[in-house]
């Protein structure tokens, strides 16, 4: 009995999906697949193009076929059938890309060869060893490729990234800066706007994207007021030594309105070339490796290197929970048992 294909709906529309699912019927049994899109248009056109395949003359499927020429056709899918954008398109791309170079290294040409095991092996050498998001991503990524595979190919195989387990990999040491070494790489910097936006991520621990776009507004009462990430509103107090270098910039630049760093705010302007020059004046340790986030790392690692509470860092820091905080920097907490057992 041949496959009936069912007009695609919202199954879940009542608990506020908004998925479109195609209905498959078959021997009596109808099976749901989400089509992974909420635009009813696409779902439609899944719809058509399942129909019309019944009554087209049957295809020879391949009995064998090329990775590279699958993750063509893929992609071509992604792009003119689900409509994802330019920018969807090109992670996907990059993403198969890495997984097709590393079969090649094993031998690997055909899709037919691509066996659980083949993708547990994957998982171990490459997945295990990259930052959860990238990981979770990347599976993502090839789990819909071969669920597309198995839809369209009759290859005789399941998607063999069905059920990989992804083991998180220990989290290192955050690399930091001394309030030294920060001190030294602000008073390099080639202008006294550049110097206060570096201490404002060093000493209030404010993103680059926080403190670059920060206003005259945002200052006042001896606090920072900003919309941080996730939209949520946090209030921070001012430091003695952040103090210094604001008053310091505020005399040459006057107390008008607008964004505190008029000429950082533009979108136009290159920022990397700051930090690099900065940090290979100033002659400080990590600087290999330098970017703006490691001034955040150096705020939380000072602070729990003088002896402050992890739940005063993780507040400061705006992590959602302390938890977060102990696993980013719990191993600079005191380590003195003896000391800390006192009552």
């Amino acid at each position: 009995m041949s496959e009936t294909y069912l007009l695609p709906q919202q199954r879940n529309k009542s608990k506020g999906s908004k998925i479109w699912y195609g209905g498959i019927a078959k021997n009596g049994t109808t099976k749901w697949v989400s089509l992974k899109t909420a635009d009813k248009k696409i779902a439609m056109e899944w719809h058509n193009k399942c129909q019309a395949s019944r009554y087209a003359p049957k295809e020879e499927k391949p009995s064998q076929l090329k990775l590279c020429d699958a993750m063509e056709a893929y992609l071509a899918d992604v792009e003119k059938v689900r409509r994802r954008s330019k920018g969807t398109v090109k992670e996907y791309k990059k993403h198969l890309h890495l997984f097709r170079k590393w079969c090649e290294l094993k031998g690997i040409a055909d899709i037919g060869e691509i066996t659980p095991n083949i993708c547990s092996e994957y998982a171990r050498e490459k997945l295990a060893n990259m930052a959860g998001n990238s990981a979770k991503t990347r599976t993502i990524v090839l789990r819909s490729f071969f669920r597309w595979m198995a839809f369209n190919y009759d290859l005789q195989t399941r998607n063999p990234f069905t059920g990989i387990a992804i083991a998180k990999p220990k989290p290192e040491p955050r690399k930091f800066w001394t309030v030294e070494e920060c001190e030294k790489i602000i008073e390099a910097a080639n202008d006294k706007e550049v110097k206060c936006w570096f201490a404002f991520m060093a000493f209030a621990g404010l993103r680059k994207e926080e403190a670059r776009l920060l206003k005259m507004e945002n200052i006042e009462g001896g606090k920072i007021s900003l919309i941080g990430k996730g939209g949520k509103l946090a209030t921070l107090p001012i430091s003695s030594r952040l103090k210094e270098h604001l008053n310091s910039y505020l005399t040459s630049r006057g107390e008008n309105a607008g964004y505190l760093f008029p000429s950082l705010a533009k979108f136009s302007i290159n920022l990397e070339r700051f930090i690099s020059a900065a940090v290979a004046k100033a002659g400080v340790s990590n600087a290999d490796t330098a970017h703006y986030h490691r001034f955040r790392h150096s705020f939380a690692s000072n602070l729990l290197r003088m002896g402050r509470s992890i739940k005063a860092v993780q507040m400061l820091m705006r992590h959602e929970n302390v938890t977060l905080t102990l696993n980013t920097y719990g191993h600079l907490l005191p380590s003195d048992l003896e000391k800390e057992v006192e009552l």
